[in-house]
């Protein structure tokens, strides 16, 4: 078997010690080292790639690069890079990448990992990995590193950079898997108030042949499942949990950007989708959760759950789940595929239910803390009779590829998740027709 090619990566006018033994180790290790320059203050000209190789990519010299300040030299090179590392992705020459540096090493590196598709093997060794890396790994697999020290070759960086060169080779020398069938692959949407409905209808959809991807719907998860849906992994979608929508419209920490909900309406996929834990917005520890929420508890609906000691969640008000009603109506009516929107009356999650409930996710004591019963019909939830409201005035009727469907039921029972899984199946099999679920006993007509 032949050397797997590893491209070694970073700042070498600052780091360039680091990253020769970094390179070192990685031959050592069985790898093939090709050392990419990233430099913003000179360069070095030892570098397999030398800088003025990534930056011609842009058409700019390394003279071009340095007269800038660092933030917009970092930009080109990172432009650069992305290209320069896809033509050797295409050439056969990039089997993994393995960057070393700081914070600017590890933005300029991780946003050229951040290009290349998921299952290239990709390590970023750097000292932001024990704060938020978010930024770094966006929503691509890239593996961060911490090298306990910025800087400086002695015993202990050694052994942490000859570790990490061990593990880019090794995750470059993978077996290749065979013998396993790639099914048609469903996208899902899932956070813990709405575990049962997704477990339930996922299992629904692998019994009919499909795989199931879920993510979790915390920001990066939503933005994960529009880029998969864009790039073509995924053949239909179960949007049962879309509360990142909310917390992008209304403050919490979970939003997942204006882009939500748009990838499988833009190119035609069949999308089933909920209000799944719209109910709730989300924050971290209690006492980051505005104040002005905190003096809206006792409003309907308004309730507020520590779910464990980094997450508090308060409910969404009725104003703000017409608003957001509103909000999803426009999306779904751009919609170029089937699309169904269920919206289960009796509750919208684990926090969302009359009374308590172990089976659908609540044990109580009492109602659950964003729970408002509906003043005419005390089964229903409030915010769902909103919510539905904003529908009827902002959702197209006249659009045959488009439904809503009212169901007498909790977004946990199982006739729900039954009937979310039983909708996307038509979709897939081209037997769904808009209306052909108004004879159940538990459809509402919208």
């Amino acid at each position: 078997m032949a050397n797997k090619e590893i491209i070694v990566a970073g700042i070498l006018d600052t780091k360039g010690e680091e990253i020769k033994f970094l390179a070192e180790r990685v031959r050592a290790a069985g790898g093939n080292p090709t050392i990419l320059e990233l430099s913003v203050g000179h360069e070095v000209g030892w570098a397999d790639i030398s800088l003025s190789d990534v930056v011609k990519r842009v058409g700019k010299t390394k003279e071009d690069i340095f007269a800038l300040d660092r933030n917009a030299a970092s930009d080109l090179i990172a432009g650069g890079a992305i290209k320069l590392v896809d033509e050797l992705r295409e050439a056969g020459k990039l089997d993994g990448i393995i960057a070393y540096g700081g914070s600017m090493g590890a933005s300029i590196a991780t946003r050229t990992m951040q290009s290349l598709p998921i299952g290239v093997p990709k390590i970023m060794l750097t000292t932001m990995a024990s704060g938020d890396v978010s930024p770094y790994v966006g929503t691509r697999d890239i593996c961060m590193m911490y090298p306990i020290a910025e800087a400086g070759l002695n015993k202990v960086t050694r052994q942490v950079i000859n570790n990490a060169a061990g593990a880019i080779v090794g995750m470059a020398s993978a077996p290749v898997m065979k013998g396993i069938e790639e099914k048609p692959l469903i996208g899902c949407m899932m956070f813990g108030v709405t575990t049962p409905c997704v477990l339930r209808a996922s299992s629904i959809m692998e019994k009919a042949g499909y795989d199931v991807i879920i993510n979790h719907a915390v920001g990066s998860g939503g933005r994960s499942m529009e880029e998969l849906i864009r790039d073509g992994y995924i053949t239909g979608v179960l949007d049962i949990t879309t509360h990142e929508i909310g917390d992008e419209m209304l403050g919490g920490v979970l939003g997942a950007g204006p882009d939500r909900m748009t990838a499988a309406g833009d190119l035609g996929i069949p999308q089933v989708v909920a209000p799944g834990g719209l109910d709730l917005i989300n924050f971290g520890p209690k006492h980051t959760v505005p104040e002005r929420l905190l003096k809206e508890t006792d409003q309907p609906g308004r309730g507020l759950y520590e779910h464990n000691p980094t997450v508090t969640c308060i409910g969404v008000s009725m104003d703000e789940i017409y608003r957001i009603g509103e909000h999803m109506a426009q999306k779904l009516n751009a919609a170029k595929g089937p699309s169904v929107l269920c919206v289960p009356m009796q509750g919208w999650g684990a926090c969302d239910l009359a009374t308590p409930d172990i089976e659908l996710g609540w044990s109580g004591p009492g109602s659950g803390p964003t729970w408002a019963a509906d003043m005419e019909n005390p089964r229903w939830s409030r915010r769902s009779v909103e919510y539905v409201k904003a529908l009827k005035a902002k959702i197209d009727p006249n659009k045959e590829n488009l439904e809503v469907i009212l169901v007498d039921k909790h977004m946990n029972d199982p006739d729900f998740s039954d009937l979310m899984a039983g909708l996307l199946l038509e979709m897939l099999q081209g037997s769904w027709s808009k209306g052909n679920k108004s004879a159940l006993p538990y459809v509402i007509p919208f």
